[in-house]
């Protein structure tokens, strides 16, 4: 059966009914397949950037805080879903061995991915090669770079807007809607999907 990975825009944290959106894209879905959700950094990583301006801080130091944004979105979307997020890898890593072995149903599944990125990420960079740590890399591309490393059916870059009609990532890259590192780690991706949600 496999599974599945959302990265959900934090631009759709305004939508007063973002976790009916999300239940009805869901349930959209064929096949039916388990689902992790990462959620993008939104407000939270829009503040960082703005301090970011103000103070001039060092690159490693706002790549670390923008990661942190991403910790409050996933509390953010599983309060909204009433689920808990998942947040450490030894538990993830039991979720997606079952995955595999079709031993659990599908679902809805929350992650905060930021500890699991930590201690993967070297083994993240054999596969998709060297990743900055700095504001070129965002969710998108953490996103698929964990479902290529794990394996997942597909990725889907759930976003506010469609996707850009030019025809490769690093055109879609240059017009801000993926980050920049998104086209070097998407060709490691068995799929790559996009779904416009605010526009459902």
């Amino acid at each position: 059966m496999g599974f599945a990975v959302w990265k959900l825009g934090g631009s759709l944290f305004d939508l007063p009914d973002l976790a009916e959106r999300i239940h009805r894209q869901y349930a959209q879905q064929s096949p039916s397949l388990p689902v992790i959700i990462i959620p993008g950094g939104g407000a939270f990583a829009d503040s960082v950037r703005k301090l970011d301006k103000v103070h001039k801080l060092d690159p490693t130091d706002s790549h670390r805080l923008a990661l942190d944004a991403m910790r409050l979105s996933a509390s953010l979307i599983a309060s909204l879903l009433q689920q808990t997020v998942i947040t450490d890898w030894e538990s993830q890593q039991t979720s997606l061995a079952a995955w595999k072995r079709d031993d659990d149903p599908p679902g809805l599944h929350v992650w905060n991915v930021i500890d699991t990125w930590h201690t993967l990420l070297p083994e993240l960079e054999r596969v998709c090669g060297e990743i900055p740590a700095d504001w070129r890399l965002t969710s998108d591309s953490i996103a698929a770079a964990l479902a290529a490393y794990w394996g997942a059916e597909q990725l889907v870059l759930v976003k506010s807007i469609d996707r850009p009609a030019e025809s490769s990532w690093e055109a879609v890259a240059k017009t801000g809607a993926v980050d920049d590192v998104f086209p070097q780690v998407a060709p490691h991706v068995r799929h790559v999907e996009w779904v416009n949600l605010r526009a459902q």
